[in-house]
């Protein structure tokens, strides 16, 4: 069986695949509201659109979790908690993303006057779930699972008794969750910036106007903490692992994730807006979401790290 510390290597690795995929195709359904063909999509396009951007952003969210869960929960160590956490995680997270990628075909099959658009909506999401889910139970087997957890047990119990994870790992670690978040993110911050320059754009009552332009400048502060922690590893600590530098790359990865929930979820408002002509609906649904997303990265990860 593969070690504790390469299970979670993987794991995080597999989420920062699945991530950087969401995160980019959250920004082309942020773009999407603004374009000139918006206008020509019918009403039920539109909520299957809407429908789209919130289940990709939902995704994003729980993609994002096993960071804060990691360095808040176990203080970023090698354990085999995170490693089953993170592999849950990911069993979930693709169902949200098939059922986007299904509403987001059915937006375009309506608007190139395709007949039957939901059979083309509804064969991609089935592909996608048998993809993700139906291939990999053909050799499924859950007392491997089982084992591999009871293991993963016995080699973080080995571990602890021998010594706690080493510094360079535990730096590597957060290293890798600021790189998860970090391309998405810059690529979100393209849409965002891009949004301003439509047309449809100017359209919009001021006030949402600057919603959007908070919405950029917060996901541009997770942007800049994400890459801090490099530009601070090489000037400050001259490239040398310490236990300074792991508290502070964590400090930014944390604080980088207050700044990047609000900058996802403020658009929502914009979005909500372009097809219900009203703010409320967006409204509660971006509280809703940002209140989902703090307390899963931040409430949950702390009642965890308590009952350790």
């Amino acid at each position: 069986m593969a070690q504790l510390e390469n299970r979670i290597a993987n794991a995080l690795n597999e989420a920062r695949i699945l991530l950087l995929g969401s995160q980019i195709f959250l920004g082309f359904l942020l773009r999407a509201f603004f374009e000139p063909g918006f206008s020509r999509l019918s009403y039920s396009a539109d909520l299957a659109l809407c429908a789209a951007t919130v289940l990709i952003m939902a995704s994003v969210g729980l993609l994002v979790w096993p960071a804060p869960f990691h360095q808040i929960a176990d203080k970023g160590a090698e354990t085999a908690r995170i490693a089953t956490f993170t592999s849950k995680v990911l069993d979930w997270v693709l169902l949200p993303v098939a059922l986007g990628l299904g509403l987001s075909v059915y937006t375009a099959a309506v608007d190139m006057n395709a007949p039957r658009p939901s059979l083309y909506a509804t064969a991609s999401a089935l592909v996608a779930i048998a993809c993700w889910y139906l291939l990999g139970q053909l050799r499924h087997d859950p007392s491997r699972r089982e084992r591999v957890r009871r293991e993963s047990r016995e080699q973080e119990e080995e571990h602890r008794k021998q010594h706690k994870t080493e510094l360079p790992q535990r730096i590597k670690n957060v290293l890798t969750e600021c790189r998860m978040a970090l391309p998405g993110a810059q690529a979100l911050l393209g849409f965002q910036f891009i949004n301003v320059f439509f047309d449809s754009f100017d359209k919009l009552p001021r006030s949402l106007q600057w919603l959007h332009f908070a919405s950029l400048l917060c996901t541009m502060m997770a942007t800049i903490l994400l890459i801090a922690p490099a530009a601070y590893h090489r000037i400050a600590e001259g490239g040398e692992d310490t236990e300074h530098f792991l508290t502070v790359a964590s400090r930014m990865l944390l604080w980088a994730l207050v700044f990047l929930a609000p900058g996802m979820t403020g658009d929502i408002v914009v979005v909500m807006y372009r097809v219900t002509h009203s703010l409320a609906p967006g409204l509660i649904l971006s509280i809703a979401l940002l209140v989902a997303f703090y307390g899963l990265w931040f409430g949950y990860s702390l009642w965890a790290g308590k009952r350790l």
